[in-house]
């Protein structure tokens, strides 16, 4: 296997090694297209810990070689990778509760993600990407399934009013979600550019930074508030505006696409006995977000998106580096691995 491997903070490097764990019952996979995100560009710059591993949060590609438990998968496929392994040894899931792991792997951080010519996978974490979806598409499926995931968790019903606070790519795709099950979304983000976006893709209630968000807030919600909030992690927003636009018991949900880290004071949602959840994950929803993708349930046409080729992947990572120090967040990048 080659690829672009994490040698220590500021620096990648293209090296060939063997992957560990592969094994006969493994499904080989030739990777297309790989997607650089927030948490891949943390990594390189050292602010998270991580493996000297291969980053790359997302990929998608073709299968090449078939393991023994084939299920439906059949050389030459277009297949999705789901970016996250079991750990199989702690308690939950020696249960078969694998969705409730301890120990989650990711890509990336734990094992070698996908800036890489192949990859070995169970064939269980192998999809089959219908014509309907594209590449780029695809490489949002995990967006998608930690959207459900999130949206599942706080129990969102039509018509409810859902703060989403931040409006990156995951905002934007969660935000459009919630359209699509008839819930409203209320984006609050100190990002013109980012407030534009999420309009285009159909958000009503997007508010920038020149908006007083309490009073437009509760102007919506007449004067209730909004019983359900979304803090999105990389969004840099301080987490008291969060508490402040929650109801009396609200449910809260922190979650992102990365694992930037910040600093969080509770004193409000102490007073106001906020339901805190923290979501990081979505095992189980990779085939209802590729139906939803199919059904044309999310456009992706306003997310900020860049592009790069295999060999253009080190300049790539110091440009999102000096991208990440200058505004605070970063393009999320697809690369061409062919």
């Amino acid at each position: 296997m080659k690829g672009y491997t994490l040698t220590k903070p500021f620096n990648i490097k293209e090296k060939e090694s063997e992957e560990k764990d592969a094994d006969s019952s493994q499904s080989k996979v030739r990777i297309t297209k790989a997607l650089i995100t927030l948490s891949d560009v943390l990594r390189y710059i050292g602010e998270t810990d991580a493996a000297y591993v291969v980053l790359g949060s997302a990929g998608i590609g073709i299968l090449s070689e078939t393991g023994k438990t084939l299920f439906d998968l059949e050389k030459g496929k277009r297949t999705f990778v789901v970016p996250f392994r079991e750990c199989e040894i702690c308690y939950n899931c020696k249960k078969g509760e694998y969705g409730k792991c301890s120990d989650l792997q990711i890509a990336g951080e734990d094992f070698d993600g996908f800036l890489c010519d192949f990859i070995s996978a169970k064939p269980e974490k192998l999809f089959v990407l219908p014509d309907s979806v594209s590449d780029k598409e695809a490489l949002f499926i995990n967006h998608i399934s930690l959207a459900i995931a999130v949206y599942d968790k706080l129990n969102i019903k039509k018509g409810d009013y859902v703060a989403v606070i931040g409006a990156n790519n995951f905002a934007n795709i969660f935000s459009q979600l919630l359209i699509y099950y008839q819930a409203v979304p209320i984006v609050l983000t100190l990002d013109e550019e980012d407030c534009a976006a999420v309009k285009k893709s159909g958000v009503y209630y997007a508010l920038g930074p020149n908006d007083n968000w309490q009073k437009e807030v509760a102007s919506i919600t007449s004067g209730r508030m909004t019983d359900k909030v979304v803090y999105i992690a990389d969004c840099n927003i301080p987490v008291a505006k969060a508490f402040s636009l929650a109801s009396f018991g609200a449910s809260v949900a922190f979650t992102g696409a990365s694992n930037k880290s910040g600093n969080v004071s509770f004193i409000q949602a102490i007073k106001k006995q906020l339901d805190i959840h923290c979501i990081n994950t979505a095992v189980g929803y990779t085939t209802t977000s590729i139906n939803l993708i199919a059904n044309k349930a999310i456009n992706f046409n306003n997310l900020k998106i860049d592009e790069c080729s295999y060999p253009e992947i080190p300049t790539a990572f110091k440009k999102l580096a000096q991208e990440l120090e200058e505004t605070g967040k970063i393009s999320e990048t697809i690369v061409d691995m062919m």
